[in-house]
């Protein structure tokens, strides 16, 4: 089996004339310039190398893209190093969203165990109960909101402003809570 080498001549970028220097020239020299510092700035930021590469690429790419447009920087360097930390906050973003949903991804397809299941349904029995204590105004309020009716849908149900509803909904709330919390409290 043959090795595979990588080329040691560089690769040719098509050369569209922009004024006096060709893309392909222009991109060449912010390259041999600037590379090795930008790459350095995202191995400092990321920590990893496959993952500074890959910005520092990206980062590039966007020059080129920029050249093409016919709008070249009057300080590569600056603009390659502003292009590059703002490919990696974007990054560093990205991750964060997708740790937190991450979670959410899985899969519970396993039975609940009978423990779990009694104490939901216990914790039912304590809801069910304290709501009937609550006013019929209050109680209304809270199973409308419970079954997903925005405020507005709310009022227009009860024949009240949003407003109203709104400061009914809370206080209906906090009492539902009190409720809640003297019933745990006396057991």
């Amino acid at each position: 089996m043959e090795e595979i080498r990588p080329a040691l001549e560089p690769v040719p970028i098509a050369a569209v004339d922009r004024g006096s220097h060709a893309i392909g020239e222009f991109v060449a020299a912010a390259f041999d310039r600037h590379e090795r510092a930008i790459y350095g700035l995202m191995l400092g930021v990321t920590r990893d190398p496959d993952v500074a590469a890959d910005l520092t690429q990206e980062a590039f790419v966007r020059l080129i893209e920029e050249a093409r447009r016919g709008r070249r920087p009057d300080n590569v360097g600056a603009w390659l190093y502003r292009t590059g930390s703002n490919l990696a906050i974007s990054r560093a973003r990205r991750a964060a969203v997708a740790r937190r949903f991450a979670p959410r991804l899985l899969r519970h397809d396993e039975p609940d165990s009978p423990e779990r299941l009694a104490l939901d349904h216990e914790r039912s029995r304590s809801l069910s109960d304290a709501l009937g204590r609550l006013s019929a105004s209050d109680r209304a309020v809270l199973i409308l909101a419970g079954q997903g009716l925005s405020g507005e849908e709310i009022a227009a149900q009860l024949g009240k402003r949003h407003g109203a509803v709104r400061t009914l909904l809370c206080r209906a709330r906090g009492r539902l809570r009190e409720s809640l919390e003297r019933e745990e409290a006396n057991r």
